[in-house]
């Protein structure tokens, strides 16, 4: 007989030899791809909201925020002045780990605004295969921690699909929180592709759980396969709000911040000056619009900010702490030298927390305004496991320093970004500063030329899009080698830039977004008016601070820039411009868990937000039977939400109890008058809408009424950011502080329904209440 080849289901060929019995055929095995010799080790340290000043290396607010470890990095590497980002965290990360531009891949806006169209549906496509793909392809192990924002919000429930969570993407082991944010303190995690507890440990806190994890997964890296090279995205929840720090760290700031923003922000200045991460002459604009002068602050206002400031120090300092952790473990077990590190922010820092900062980002999503005596009645806990806070814009506009505007704007204040490379087996001119123009979308090019890495024409049958970022390793051993990247667009919920060659156009789109960040009622908003936008030009070759505005000057200059811009909106799907704020939240799109009426549960169960049922201005009913011991019982029957707003059905010292929680602000109770009875139960709570985001509850048990009492507000929008619908218990931060969580329902569950009545709320007065919010 003659000899068979063949192939595996891949396509790759079998090397050896099939004949019709063992003795004449020849065994091989598949080989997998090895890594290219003395391949680098990369690791993506990603941190969240961080502004250009904000880290000492930086300028440090004038070196009162402490950050040795990463100002240490920093002089064994490089650090860049002039590299840039998307202006916002998700497509800041799309455009990181897949090499292409964040609406060539369907990231334009974060993936809770999602939208029907090409360049904001929030689905990564398959012709855009991410590094971690490419490189576990080519013999590295891959592993993600932390925040990954990069799946479309409707897929983040417990039956995914997963082929757009980190597994799906190329990563081999993940862990870490799916949404844009988390509670730092109770965090809701997932393991590869399941739902986990975090360590219950006293003073828990998630950057260092983080970093425990990398650990481990390293040591076990090491132990079993020391000689093949890993790639580590480890993405921190720091510093995005809510700011959380230990107490004691955030009292040892006490006092640091009390000259104030203006005194600071000349300060930071000189000092960004001396470290050579601004170059001389550039000049520091004025303060940025909705910004009063310190000395016009009363001391009441001034106490409450230099607290929220001291409390986000604190957080940049314990983030600080737990990389340091992270590096040293790399020092010390001799991986450092030969590993290619890239630190760096997704974005400038927020300004969301708006003229007096936030008890709860909470309050920013549901439009609803908060007074300078909430941030007082919360000052003692602000940064601790009972708060979720947010600092005054104030504080963002000098975390930014020398730039304009803040987080989602696209001028230097949003997308100019601290970037620190270290690779000491490789850089030679350690502690020096890189003046190159240079893009977030560069970083997977970069990788791939440092590696030897070619992104292979086809990826699991699909052919790939070209990457379209420029590789910026020509600049890590020549500091005065020219810019090769030619021009970069920028475009963030219609703000629009575009650089070229030094040159920069730039427009301010007056919506609703932008209102709400610059936090002055007398902002004109120009929703859906694009063709009023007024275009600036800055020479930022010359300018870096975008002081100067040449556009009356240099009219042809800026005419070009704004075809170029548009050029690139049409190349890379930009289009079509899109300035909603809350309703982009409501678009429709296909929900992989469908908006039904009817939920029937029989045993306990966890649902993120995005997969939990609406209840929203709806009427709603709940009904659950359940089995009473003797003993008696307590516990939570059905919860959603958290300490920032929700809902929860519960056996409270032996009676049925229904608490409704708006923005952690009021609690609504409803009590039976009996108690239960032993035996078989069946309870219903009976939610009528009275107006708008109010209602009526009414209790009955076994048939009989036995409770009924107004719930006066509700949150419109959403209960909490990540927590959602549980049954049997209240996990993670509780609905109501009259019982300590879980409080697992200790009876028989036999079976709850919730059964909804009218339709969806879609929230059509979003943007309404967001006006009245900046007021």
């Amino acid at each position: 007989m003659s000899e068979e080849f063949v192939t595996y289901p891949d396509g790759s060929e079998f090397t050896g030899i099939i004949n019709e019995t063992r003795e004449t055929s020849t065994p091989a095995w598949p080989v997998a791809a090895p890594a290219p010799s003395k391949a680098p080790n990369i690791i993506f340290i990603l941190l969240d909201d961080l502004g250009y000043a904000q880290l000492g290396c930086y300028g440090g607010l004038g070196g009162r925020i402490r950050t040795p470890n990463m100002d240490r990095l920093a002089n064994e590497g490089l650090r860049y002045r002039n590299f840039h980002t998307t202006a916002l965290c998700s497509p800041t990360r799309a455009a990181l780990l897949t090499g292409r531009n964040h609406h060539s891949v369907g990231i334009g806006v974060i993936c809770e605004r999602a939208t029907g169209f090409p360049g904001y549906n929030a689905r990564i496509p398959k012709d855009s295969a991410m590094l971690p793909k490419i490189l576990g392809q080519n013999g590295y192990a891959t592993y993600c921690l932390g925040k990954w924002h990069l799946t479309p919000d409707e897929h983040n429930g417990p039956t995914g699909p997963f082929d757009r969570w980190p597994l799906g993407q190329g990563f081999q082991r993940f862990y870490g929180f799916l949404p844009g944010k988390t509670n730092q303190w109770h965090p809701v995690l997932w393991e590869d592709n399941h739902r986990v507890d975090p360590p219950q440990r006293e003073g828990y806190h998630l950057t260092a759980d983080l970093v425990d994890k990398a650990i481990s997964w390293l040591n076990e890296h090491r132990t079993v396969d020391p000689t093949r090279p890993f790639m580590l995205h480890f993405a921190t929840g720091a510093t995005h709000s809510p700011h959380h720090a230990p107490k004691d760290l955030s009292d040892s700031y006490q006092g640091a911040f009390d000259s104030g923003w203006d005194l600071i922000q000349a300060e930071t200045f000189t000092r960004q000056l001396e470290l050579g991460v601004v170059p001389q002459g550039t000049i520091l604009p004025g303060r940025n619009r909705g910004i009063p002068a310190w000395a016009d602050l009363n001391d009441l206002e001034q106490k409450v900010y230099c607290r929220q400031m001291e409390t986000y120090a604190a957080f940049v300092e314990h983030t600080d702490r737990e990389i340091g952790r992270l590096l040293e473990y790399l020092r010390q077990t001799e991986i450092f030298d030969n590993t290619l590190i890239f630190l760096m922010s997704d974005n400038g820092a927020s300004a969301e927390g708006g003229r007096h900062g936030l008890t709860s980002e909470m309050t920013y999503f549901n439009g609803v305004n908060e007074t300078l005596q909430d941030m007082v009645d919360k000052l003692e806990d602000w940064g601790g496991p009972a708060s979720n806070p947010h600092y005054t814009a104030g504080w963002a506009w000098v975390g930014n320093t020398p730039q304009r505007w803040y987080k989602s704007f696209v001028h230097e204040g949003g997308t100019r970004d601290p970037l620190i490379v270290s690779w000491p087996q490789h850089i030679k001119e350690k502690g020096t500063i890189r003046d190159q123009f240079h893009h977030v979308v560069d970083i997977a090019a970069t990788v791939y030329e440092l590696t030897g890495i070619t992104l292979p024409a086809v990826v699991e049958g699909v052919p790939q899009r070209p990457i379209e970022g420029t590789s910026l390793a020509y600049s890590l051993n020549d500091g005065a080698a020219p810019t090769r990247k030619d021009r970069q667009y920028f475009e963030m919920m219609a703000h629009r830039a575009l650089w070229a060659d030094g040159w920069k156009a730039v427009t301010l789109h007056p919506s609703m977004a932008a209102a709400v960040r610059i936090a002055d009622p007398t902002f004109e908003i120009r929703m859906g008016r694009f063709e009023e936008d007024e275009w600036e030009l800055y020479h930022l070759a010359e300018d870096f601070s975008e002081a100067h505005n040449l556009a009356a000057q240099f009219p042809e200059k800026l005419a070009e820039l704004q075809r170029l811009w548009w050029e690139g909106a049409r190349r890379f799907n930009v289009l079509p411009l899109d300035d909603r704020l809350m309703e982009r939240f409501f678009d429709p799109r296909p929900r992989v868990v469908l908006d039904q009426d009817l939920y029937r549960f029989t045993a306990p169960i966890r649902l993120v937000r995005s997969v939990s049922p609406r209840v929203n201005n709806r009427a709603h009913h709940i009904r659950a039977i359940f089995e009473v011991p003797d003993s008696g019982c307590e516990g939570v029957l059905i919860s959603n939400g958290g300490t920032e707003g929700g809902y929860c059905l519960c056996i409270h010292q032996g009676y049925l109890t229904y608490v409704s929680n708006y923005m952690g602000k009021e609690h609504f109770i409803v009590r039976a008058r009996n108690p239960l009875p032993a035996g078989r139960v069946e309870v219903i709570m009976s939610w009528e809408k009275t107006t708008d985001f109010a209602g009526e509850v009414t209790l009955f048990q076994n048939g009989k009424l036995v409770g009924q009492g107004a719930i006066l507000r509700t949150n419109p929008f959403v209960y909490d950011a990540a927590q959602g619908l549980e049954i049997g218990a209240d996990s993670g931060t509780p609905v109501w502080t009259g019982y300590a969580p879980p409080f697992r329902f200790s009876g028989g569950l036999v079976e709850i329904t919730l059964n909804m009545q009218g339709p969806l709320s879609l929230d059509p007065k979003g943007e309404e209440r967001m006006a009245r919010y900046i007021q």
